[in-house]
């Protein structure tokens, strides 16, 4: 019986390895200024969107783990019935590092699995896909993953029965190198450009050596700075009031950082390089 039991897991191995298999490092192999976008489209959800953009790309020393700094712009929408019915935009925006590691496996069930389907198949612009799926409707509880070759994670689908916790996000647009695919969600926040309602601010120079100016748009408004390593880690904040100029000479090691400008409700974000 054990043997036939192996024989057959064997048979099982061949015929799911025998269609278009796709690695991990072949999912994720992402460049800088990639972007993609995603939305939940389940019933009922009201307007949203991820929308994430790759800023750095670097190895471990032994080459099996490769690391993202993504840069986020999200948005999500509440129902407002007052004074007259609205949504109300609520805008998410941060930078994330990721890494992923043993790039040579796969992201489809284990052959001897029995509560978990793998996936094949294209998915947006034809891309090929690979995933998993677990649950079902008579179990009350269904999820499924498909990751694209190049594009990552394109769809996340959790249902629950009797739950508000549903949701199903799906990739409708992605840049990539040469390649754009989908119409993007253009959907603007305050951080599209450096001009608010009183005047721009200046940031220079760029590239810098040692130090850098801000030069802020008037001296009646209090800002908040703060500068991040393409890690997604603060390195630096501050608060100054009353100020049109500010010198910053932290940045002790040459390469890019992000700086995130606010005041108010406002915000502005920009790269900086130390050369």
């Amino acid at each position: 019986m054990k043997s036939i039991l192996m024989i057959t897991a064997l048979i099982l191995a061949m015929t799911l390895y025998s269609q278009t298999t796709l690695t991990v490092g072949e999912i994720f192999d992402f460049n800088i200024n990639d972007e993609f976008q995603s939305s939940d489209v389940f019933p009922g959800a009201k307007p949203n969107a991820i929308r994430m953009k790759v800023i750095d790309k670097y190895f471990s020393p032994s080459n099996d783990t490769v690391f993202y700094a993504r840069y986020f712009n999200n948005y999500h929408t509440v129902f407002n019935p007052s004074p007259e019915p609205h949504l109300d935009f609520f805008y998410n925006i941060y930078i994330d590092t990721v890494f992923y590691t043993i790039l040579s496996d796969s992201v489809v069930c284990h052959v001897l699995d029995t509560t978990c389907t793998s996936i094949f198949e294209a998915t947006i612009c034809d891309i090929p896909a690979n995933g998993w799926a677990e649950g079902g409707y008579l179990q009350g509880q269904f999820h499924s993953k498909i990751f694209a070759k190049g594009l990552g994670q394109v769809t996340d689908n959790y249902w629950e029965e009797d739950s508000d916790n549903s949701y199903d996000i799906e990739m409708f647009y992605f840049k990539k190198d040469t390649m754009e695919c989908g119409i993007p969600d253009s959907t603007t926040t305050s951080i599209s450009s450096n001009s608010f309602s009183f005047g721009k601010i200046n940031i220079y120079p760029i590239p810098f050596t040692e130090k850098f100016n801000i030069q802020f748009a008037d001296d009646k408004h209090s800002y908040k700075i703060k500068i991040f390593d393409l890690k997604g880690m603060e390195i630096f904040e501050t608060t100054v009031n009353d100020c049109d100029n500010l010198v910053i000479d932290k940045m002790k090691n040459k390469g890019f950082y992000i700086i995130k400008i606010e005041t108010g409700d406002k915000s502005y974000i920009s790269k900086i390089i130390k050369k």
